[in-house]
């Protein structure tokens, strides 16, 4: 049989199976109406589990490895949830404001709302007095440098306003006070997505809702994002900052750490790709996305985090607990580390 005969035959089973993906999305989108009309949330992690089981099952019975069909079935069910969330929803029509609407950030939020039915209205920093701006808003929401949230949060507090207020900053720390003396009196909280502006969906995106002490505020912003797959996760404020001195702070120092020792090995990132393993190829996907970004916003993550010299601590002390081992005469040590990172990630896994 020749080849071109065979490859023929590939494509037709790529069209019949483009085919059938086609009217798996056409049955999501019934789904989705349903969904709507029912106020049900897009995501159901526990179908989706199934959804999965089934496809390794399946999978199973053709000699189709569990990682390939997992992969597949998540691929599907990415795509049911966001042609599901793409549906016309009912429109709330809030009239919001974002103080910051030029950066990139409140680019997406001015869209992202503004898809979803909302009156959205964007102010520059250095706009108007605020009292004249917020008046008939029923959200604002200040997408600004993390140093500058103070001020315009102090400003805000003047106003009387009764809209729902939060920000969208990395870290917290700086304003975390203020954020809980106005919460004391007016409808605040702090929201975190904890992703850029390029995201091509909210799908299995983390969206951090902090609550400062107005509980009411919490869940009113967790509406604003409901509905579109992601995770939206409810946590103290005064937890927030801890936590990304890890998740940010941490993984970002070691990004750039790891790309400043290559950049000063004196051998060339072509070189080093050739040869790259696996674990290298990860290690060069994260770090080249953190070298591209906006350096100011990095320093600031690193710096205004209350939290930072105690996680700097313990990061240098990890460091030279792994360089000991490493360059001890026996394997035990270097073993004993490794065997606690597998049962620290075993456990988060159960």
């Amino acid at each position: 049989m020749r080849i071109e005969t065979l490859r023929e035959e590939i494509a037709e089973l790529d069209r019949q199976i483009m085919d059938l993906i086609g009217k798996r999305i056409t049955v999501a989108k019934k789904i989705g109406g349903w969904k709507n009309e029912n106020g049900s949330p897009i995501r159901d992690v526990q179908v989706e589990e199934r959804v999965i089981e089934r496809y390794i099952a399946i999978g199973e019975t053709y000699s189709i490895s569990k990682r390939t069909s997992k992969e597949v079935a998540q691929a599907l069910i990415r795509e049911a949830v966001d042609v599901q969330a793409a549906l016309p929803r009912r429109a709330f029509g809030k009239r919001i404001l974002i103080i910051g609407g030029e950066g990139k950030m409140g680019r997406w939020l001015e869209s992202f709302l503004s898809d979803n039915g909302h009156l959205v209205e964007c102010l520059d920093v250095d706009g108007p007095p605020m009292a004249d701006v917020i008046e008939d808003k029923e959200v604002v929401i200040i997408s600004t440098p993390i140093s500058t949230v103070q001020g315009i949060l102090q400003d805000i507090s003047t106003t009387g306003t009764d809209a729902l207020v939060f920000d969208i900053s990395s870290l917290k720390s700086p304003f975390m006070n203020t954020l809980k003396d106005m919460a004391q009196h007016m409808n605040v909280c702090s929201v975190h997505p904890m992703f850029g502006p390029t995201i091509p969906s909210l799908y299995d995106k983390n969206i951090m809702i902090c609550d400062c002490g107005a509980p009411e505020a919490v869940e009113e912003a967790k509406g604003l994002f409901d509905g579109h797959g992601a995770n939206i996760i409810r946590l103290p404020v005064d937890e927030h900052d801890r936590r990304m001195s890890y998740v940010l702070g941490m993984s970002h120092a070691i990004n750039i750490a790891f790309f400043t020792s290559l950049a000063d090995s004196g051998i060339s990132y072509e070189d080093l790709k050739k040869v790259g393993s696996t674990t290298f190829r990860k290690m060069i996907e994260g770090s080249e996305e953190v070298a591209r970004e906006n350096p100011l916003l990095y320093y600031e993550i690193q710096n205004l985090n209350d939290n930072a010299e105690r996680t700097w601590t313990r990061f240098m002390e990890a460091v030279d607990k792994v360089k000991e081992a490493s360059l001890s005469e026996t394997p035990e040590m270097f073993v004993e580390i490794m065997e606690k990172g597998r049962v620290y990630f075993e456990g988060q896994s159960r």
